[in-house]
């Protein structure tokens, strides 16, 4: 919102189109990917998880291809800057910084949580199976709403 993407997406609503359908592409990859997932989480390789920088690239890539995020930023966002306190950008950069280090903490706290509960399930074939289902059904979920979202 800061850096004009509402009126990009306003003047070229194929732009807007292209990155929800990125999203949907994603989201579907990413549920195959669950489906056909037959591995215990540390098995054979002694790997655990795809690696702290990897997630996180991961992470970054599934919200930015993700329309839904960018249309709340750009309808929530705006309601509260006042350009009668000056510097618009600023209070944009302000409220932008605001909302990243509230996601990150509650984001981050889910993930170390997350990350615990996990090494407790997943000393069992038959949970993690039933984890990579349901991840991958989720995952279907999502990817149909976003396809038959309003245009």
């Amino acid at each position: 919102a800061a850096m004009g993407l509402s009126a990009l997406f306003a003047a070229l609503p194929t732009l807007y189109h292209v990155l929800r359908w990125a999203g949907v592409s994603y989201l579907l990859y990413l549920a195959v990917k669950a489906f056909r997932d037959r591995s215990l989480p540390g098995e054979e390789s002694g790997h655990v998880g795809p690696g702290h920088r990897r997630a996180f690239w991961q992470g970054a890539l599934i919200n930015l291809l993700n329309p839904k995020v960018i249309l709340f930023n750009i309808a929530f966002l705006p309601q509260f800057v006042n350009p009668e306190l000056g510097h618009v950008p600023g209070q944009f950069m302000f409220l932008g910084i605001t909302f990243v280090v509230m996601g990150f903490c509650v984001d981050g706290s889910i993930g170390l949580l997350s990350g615990k509960l996990a090494g407790l399930l997943s000393r069992s074939r038959r949970v993690a199976r039933g984890l990579n289902v349901f991840s991958g059904t989720v995952f279907t979920g999502l990817a149909v709403r976003l396809a038959a979202a309003p245009k």
